[in-house]
C-alpha cells in the first residue's frame, strides 16, 4: 500500500521557506559579529530539520545540497573551520538555491538540479581546508572541555500512524547515533498477533541510552519534523548510572497512551501552540464577517424603530448583537495582521549584497519592525519598498571616498522604521547620502519636456516632478535604479492602496520616503454624505473637520474654482457632484469637508452628512471595472450601494489642486 505524501507537502513548504528566512537572517548576523556558537547551531538544526523532511518527502536534490550545508556548518560550530567572507558567500547562495528549489517544487515546476552543482563543489572545497592551529578558532574549540559529555534517557514511542506521515523511526535512530553514543533497546509490548497485525502500523516504541555534549534542545531537534506524531521523553541521567528502568518506562508508557492516538508531543518548555492555515482560509473568514457587519448594519437600522420600553428584550438582543459583532471583527482582522518584518527582513541580505556590488558601507537600521499590518496590504508593499532601498543604495548614498573627502564617515547609514501613527501606518526609508539637488532635477525637467522654463519650481514643484510618469534622473539605465526612476510606479502602488508617498530631501544630508497607509483593505471607517441625490463615503482617516459655512467664506477663483478661508489659508473648493458629473439642485447651505492627502488640504463640497460607520470594502476593478476618483465600494444598512470616494487621486488630478497646490491669497491667483 503507497503512502500519498503530498498532503504534507504545503506545511513543508511553508515550514522550510520560514526556516531559510532565520538561517538568512542568522548567517548576515554572524557575518557581522564573527563567530557564535548558539547562532552556529541554531543554523545548523535549522538545515539538518530541512534535510529530513526534504528526504521524507522525496525531495532529494534539497537533501542532498542540505547535506552538504549541513557538513560545512558543522564544522563552523566545532570552530574546525574559521567563519568568513568566503564560507557566508557560499552559504548564502546555498539558501538562495534551497528557496529556489522549494518554490519551484511548490509551484510543480522541475528543480534545476545544475544550479547547485557550482555550489556543491564550492562547499566540498571548503570542506577539504583545514583551519590554522594557531587561528583563534582553534583555540576557541581547544578551550572547550572534552569532557563535557552528558547522559540521557529518551524514550521514543511513534504513533500508530506514524508511516503515514512517510517516515521512518531508524532514520530518527541514526540521526541520534550522530550526536555521541548511543545504546538502543526497542519495545514490543504493543505487538498484536498476527490475525490483528496491520503492516502499515506502527507497534513499536524504544528506550535509548544517550552519551553526547549535545543538549536536550539539540536532541529535540532530531525529532522536531515529527513531534506532532509521537511521543518523546527525555531525560538527564548521570554518567555513573541511568535514571531507573522503571521510572522511564513508567514515562514512556504513560505518554505512549497519547501517542498512541496521534497527538503532538507534549513539551515541558512549551509556548505558544501554531499552525500553519492556507491564506485563502483566512480571506474567505475575512469577507464572511464583511457580509457579517453589513447584515448587521442592516438589523440595527431596523431596530432603531422599536420602542425603548415595550421592546425591551429586543432591543437588548440587539445591542449584545452589536458587541459580539465587534469583537468577531476584531479577531478575525487580527487574524491577517502581520508584522511589518515580513517585507523588512528581506532588506539586509539586499543591503549586503547591492553594497558590495556598489563598493558602498552601509550600515542597516531596521525599527518597528514588530508593528502589525494587514496581510493584504503587506504583501503589496514589497515591490515599491524594494524599488525604494534599491534606489537609495544606488544614487542616494554616496562612495566612501566621496563620503570622507566631504567630511562624512566612511559608512553610511540606510534606516527602515515603521509605527502606528493616529490611526494609520506610516513606513519610512530614510538614507544619509547626498540629498536630492533641485537644480539637477530643474534641469533635467527641462532636458525631457516635463516643464516649461517660465513655470515656477520650488521645492513642492520639485517633488511632484519626481512623481511624474516619465521623469528620470538617470543619463543611462542602470541595473540596479536611478533616484526618480520608476517613483511614479511607487507613488501608484501606494495609492492604490489608500496611502500616500512623501519626500522630504536636503541638499547635503539624506532623503526620506515616507509611506502612509490604511490598517486594513477590509473594513473601513467612513463618513457617509449626500450629493445630487447619491450617496458616497469618504474615509474617516483623510477627514480633519467638517464646516457648514455661508457664502462669504467661499470666494470664486477666475478660471478655477472656488476656495474657502478658513483661519487664514485659501484652501480649495472641489464640489463631489462636479466630480461625478452629477445633477441636483440648489443647496442653501452645503456642508464642506476637509480634508489631508498628498501632503496637501482641501474640501469637499457635499449637500449632507448622513452619519459615520464602519463600511465592508469591496473592490469595484475586482466586480465591474475602474471608475475614476472612486476607490471601491460598500453596501449600506438599506442595501444601497455607496461609491467610497478616492481621496488621493482627487488630489492627486483635480486642476483646481495644481493651481492652488500651495494654499496661495485669491489676490495672488485671478
Amino acid at each position: 500500500m503507497s503512502l500519498d505524501l503530498s498532503r504534507f507537502h504545503a506545511t513543508f513548504f511553508a515550514e522550510s521557506l520560514e526556516g531559510l528566512n532565520q538561517v538568512e537572517e542568522a548567517l548576515l548576523s554572524i557575518e557581522q559579529r564573527g563567530h557564535d556558537k548558539d547562532a552556529l547551531d541554531a543554523i545548523f538544526r535549522a538545515i539538518h530539520s530541512l534535510k529530513g523532511s526534504a528526504g521524507s518527502l522525496g525531495f532529494g536534490v534539497i537533501a542532498e545540497l542540505a547535506h552538504d550545508m549541513e557538513s560545512v556548518l558543522d564544522r563552523l560550530r566545532q570552530a574546525l573551520m574559521p567563519v568568513s567572507a568566503e564560507s557566508t558567500n557560499v552559504l548564502l547562495r546555498g539558501v538562495d538555491c534551497l528557496r529556489n528549489w522549494i518554490l519551484a517544487a511548490e509551484a510543480k515546476e522541475p528543480m534545476d538540479a545544475a544550479a547547485g552543482a557550482g555550489l556543491v563543489r564550492e562547499l566540498q572545497l571548503l570542506l577539504q581546508r583545514k583551519v590554522e592551529a594557531g587561528s583563534e578558532t582553534a583555540r576557541h574549540a581547544a578551550a572547550e572541555p572534552a569532557a563535557g559529555k552528558r547522559r540521557y534517557v529518551i524514550v521514543f514511542r511513534p504513533a500508530q500512524d506514524f508511516f503515514h506521515s512517510g517516515n521512518d523511526p531508524a532514520r530518527f535512530i541514526d540521526e541520534l547515533a550522530q550526536l555521541g553514543e548511543l545504546e538502543s533497546t526497542v519495545d514490543l509490548s504493543a505487538l498484536p498477533g498476527m490475525q490483528s497485525f496491520v503492516p502499515i502500523t506502527c507497534y513499536l516504541a524504544w528506550r535509548i541510552k544517550l552519551e553526547t555534549a549535545a543538549s536536550a534542545n539539540d536532541i529535540r531537534e532530531v525529532f522536531e519534523w515529527v513531534s506532532n506524531c509521537c511521543a518523546l521523553e527525555i531525560e538527564e541521567a548521570p554518567l555513573s548510572e541511568a535514571a531507573p528502568e522503571s521510572a522511564a518506562g513508567e514515562a514512556g508508557a504513560a505518554r505512549g497512551d497519547v501517542a498512541g492516538g496521534g497527538a503532538a508531543e507534549v513539551r515541558r518548555d512549551a509556548g505558544l501552540v501554531t499552525m500553519h492555515v492556507r491564506t485563502e482560509k483566512i480571506d474567505e473568514l475575512v469577507n464572511l464577517v464583511g457580509e457579517l457587519v453589513i447584515t448587521h448594519t442592516m438589523l440595527r437600522q431596523t431596530a432603531q424603530g422599536l420602542d425603548a420600553i415595550k421592546d425591551a428584550r429586543a432591543v437588548s438582543v440587539f445591542a449584545q448583537l452589536e458587541r459580539n459583532v465587534q469583537d468577531i471583527q476584531e479577531r478575525v482582522l487580527a487574524i491577517r495582521m502581520m508584522p511589518v518584518n515580513h517585507v523588512f527582513g528581506r532588506f539586509p541580505r539586499l543591503v549586503r549584497d547591492l553594497g558590495l556590488q556598489l563598493g558602498k558601507a552601509i550600515e542597516l537600521k531596521i525599527s518597528g519592525e514588530q508593528a502589525e499590518l494587514d496581510k493584504s496590504v503587506i504583501e503589496q508593499l514589497i515591490d515599491p519598498l524594494t524599488h525604494l532601498v534599491r534606489n537609495a543604495l544606488d544614487h542616494g548614498i554616496e562612495l566612501p571616498a566621496d563620503r570622507l573627502s566631504v567630511g562624512k564617515p566612511a559608512k553610511s547609514t540606510l534606516s527602515l522604521h515603521a509605527e502606528h501613527r493616529g490611526g494609520r501606518f506610516v513606513i519610512t526609508v530614510t538614507d544619509d547620502g547626498r540629498g536630492i539637488n533641485p537644480e539637477m532635477v530643474k534641469r533635467r525637467a527641462l532636458e525631457i519636456g516635463l516643464l516649461n522654463s517660465l513655470e515656477e519650481f520650488d521645492e513642492a514643484a520639485m517633488y511632484a516632478m519626481l512623481l511624474k510618469p516619465g521623469f528620470s534622473m538617470a543619463q543611462k539605465v542602470s541595473n540596479v535604479s536611478g533616484r526618480g526612476v520608476g517613483l511614479d510606479v511607487v507613488s501608484e502602488n501606494v495609492r492604490k492602496l489608500g496611502g500616500s508617498l512623501d519626500i522630504q530631501s536636503k541638499l547635503g544630508t539624506g532623503t526620506t520616503f515616507t509611506i502612509n497607509l490604511p490598517m486594513t483593505l477590509a473594513i473601513v471607517d467612513g463618513m457617509i454624505v449626500g450629493a445630487g441625490g447619491e450617496r458616497y463615503i469618504i474615509p474617516i482617516a483623510f477627514i480633519r473637520e467638517c464646516l457648514q459655512v455661508s457664502s462669504v467664506n467661499v470666494q470664486s477663483v477666475v478660471g478655477q474654482g472656488q476656495v474657502l478661508q478658513l483661519r487664514g489659508d485659501y484652501i480649495p473648493v472641489i464640489n463631489v457632484m462636479d466630480i461625478c458629473a452629477l445633477q441636483g439642485g440648489q443647496v442653501v447651505q452645503p456642508v464642506l469637508v476637509v480634508i489631508e492627502a498628498e501632503n496637501r488640504t482641501i474640501a469637499l463640497q457635499v449637500d449632507e452628512l448622513l452619519g459615520q460607520d464602519q463600511v465592508v470594502f469591496k473592490s469595484l476593478e475586482a466586480n465591474y471595472r475602474k471608475v475614476e476618483f472612486m476607490a471601491g465600494a460598500s453596501i449600506l444598512g438599506d442595501g444601497r450601494v455607496a461609491l467610497i470616494l478616492d481621496i488621493n487621486e482627487i488630489v492627486k488630478q483635480h486642476a483646481t489642486i495644481r493651481a492652488l497646490s500651495r494654499n496661495q491669497p485669491v489676490a495672488a491667483v485671478v
